[in-house]
This record gives C-alpha cells, structure tokens and sequence, in this order.
C-alpha cells in the first residue's frame, strides 16, 4: 500500500542522506493504516514537487513521544530535546488521544534494482559486478547513501560532443587524473538524473542530454582512505553505473574548484592516454569506448 506524506525540507533532505531512518508521527486514523512493507511517498514542503520513495520497513507503537524515544534512544538529554521537539509540532492532547509511531524506513531502490536485473553485461567484469550488486541492495538497508560506509551507489557519465569524436573530462583533484564525470547517489534512487546533474556541475555545460536512458556500463570501484573537506573518509566501494550523453563542444564549459582543476574535451583515441588510473582506464574506459565502437555509436 502507498501511502503519501507531506515533509519539511529539513527531514526531508535528512531521509535523503541517510542521516533520518525514523519518521516521527501520531498514530492517528491514516498512520494506523500504516503496515511493514507498505510504501510512502513524501513530498518536499513548500511546492511539493519533490518526491521521495521510501520503505516501511519497522514500526514502534507508543503511548508517547518520551516512551517512544525512550525506547530507541539511550542519551536522556537527547531523549528529552526529542520529546520537547515533538510537542511544537503535536499538542499533548492529541499526543493522549492517538499515542504515537515511529517508523523506520529505507529509500525504495525498486527501479534501480530492475534497471540492472535488466542490464546486459558486455563482459565477466560486468556479470561479476552486477551480481554483488543485486546482492548488496538484497543485503543492505541503505545503498545509496554515503552513511554506508562499506559502499553505495555512484554514478557517472561518458560526455561525448554531437559529432562523436571527443569525450568531456575533467581533472581529478583526489585521483589526480584526466577522468569522466560523476558523482554520489546521496539518497537520489534516479542515478541518470545524478549523472545529468553531475556532468553539468563538474563541467558548467548547461545543456546535456543522455544518448539513452538505459545503463549503458556497471563497474565496481575501489576508494582508497583520503581527506575530503577536511576529514578523513575511510576505504570503501563505489557501486557505479555509467550512462552516455551528450553535450555540444561550442558550450561554455568550466572547473568545479572543490572537485577538479581541469576541464577539456579529449578525443576519443586519446583517452586511455589521459588517464593516469590504471584499472579504471584499462578496465572501464577501454570497455566502454570497444563496446561504443561495436555498438556503431563512435
């Protein structure tokens, strides 16, 4: 059963990130209808024009927020902010006339699940990668954000301009390489929204647009531990798709100072030379620019 919700943009960016698994709410006559298994759609208050998905995966029945709080949480002072937090939002009278829910949740990853059961895999790289991925969303809560620490899904883009000789890339500040675009999924289950958006950001090309909207290469990455803003990020997987698109090399194009130093279009003979990534150039570009070449798109 979908049930629809509106949020705050706080909560609901924080449900995104994976840093809010738990939605506070009475157990009033629509929450009582609420079931484990059941799915939630929530809209981003004030427009309510973005939408999150997510699973119902755990219900905690209470008489009050304090009981409630009580039993998830073991900080008395966090435990008490909590419940005095609740009551700006709901009146105690209504607190004693519904009691309360709690309701842990996951982002609904159904459509990313499919679009790789449904991807053909060009190589034994691919079929190894794409089945300890269905394995990972099969075994883990939280795949798309970055509080899995073990892993998550990322998601990048090779740009190719409107004649189909040249790729846009960018150089990496952290991998020190001429690479592709890309970023983290953060909470957003539509990875081809997250390279669109990625390849403009990282790029300053305003007019994107994909090749096709289907998956078109999987590859498991390795992160080494490195300083990001500051902090130490700790080893870890980047579960990747790739998507192709395409841009026009007349645009305006720029750096993204936090991320790379270096934008340019390269040809695509010239690639593999621009990357100083080993496995990812002998492994994922070699891959992508054969199989563009016996898919007759270069």
């Amino acid at each position: 059963m979908l049930h629809k919700m509106k949020l705050n943009e706080s909560p609901f960016e924080r449900i995104k990130n994976g840093t809010k698994i738990i939605e506070f709410r009475l157990y009033d006559e629509k929450r009582q209808k609420i079931k484990i298994g059941d799915k939630i759609e929530f809209s981003k208050l004030p427009d309510l024009q973005e939408k999150l998905l997510v699973d119902v995966i755990d219900l905690y029945r209470e008489d009050t927020f304090e009981d409630l709080f009580k039993k998830l949480y073991t900080d008395e002072k966090e435990i008490a902010s909590k419940t005095q937090g609740m009551y700006k939002i709901y009146s105690p009278e209504k607190e004693q006339q519904y009691g309360v829910l709690g309701i842990k949740i996951k982002i609904n990853v159904d459509d990313l699940k499919e679009n790789i059961e449904k991807f053909v895999t060009y190589n034994e790289q691919e079929e190894v990668d794409k089945k300890i991925m269905l394995d990972y969303i099969k075994d883990f809560n939280d795949v798309l954000t970055r509080q899995n620490e073990y892993g998550h899904f990322t998601s990048s883009s090779f740009i190719l301009n409107k004649e189909r000789t040249k790729i846009l890339m960018v150089y990496h500040k952290i991998y020190n390489s001429w690479a592709w675009t890309g970023g983290h999924s953060d909470g957003d289950n539509d990875l081809l929204y997250v390279a669109t958006k990625e390849a403009k950001e990282e790029t300053g090309i305003k007019n994107v647009t994909p090749i096709s909207n289907d998956i078109y290469s999987l590859e498991i990455i390795t992160v080494n531990g490195h300083e990001k803003r500051g902090k130490y990020v700790g080893s870890h997987v980047h579960l990747n798709v790739t998507y192709l698109l395409e841009a026009d090399e007349k645009e305006e194009i720029h750096i993204k100072e936090d991320e790379n130093s270096g934008v340019k279009w390269v040809s695509i003979d010239k690639v593999l030379e621009a990357s100083s990534e080993p496995w990812v150039r002998d492994r994922i570009y070699a891959k992508i620019i054969d199989k563009m070449k016996k898919d007759g798109i270069i």
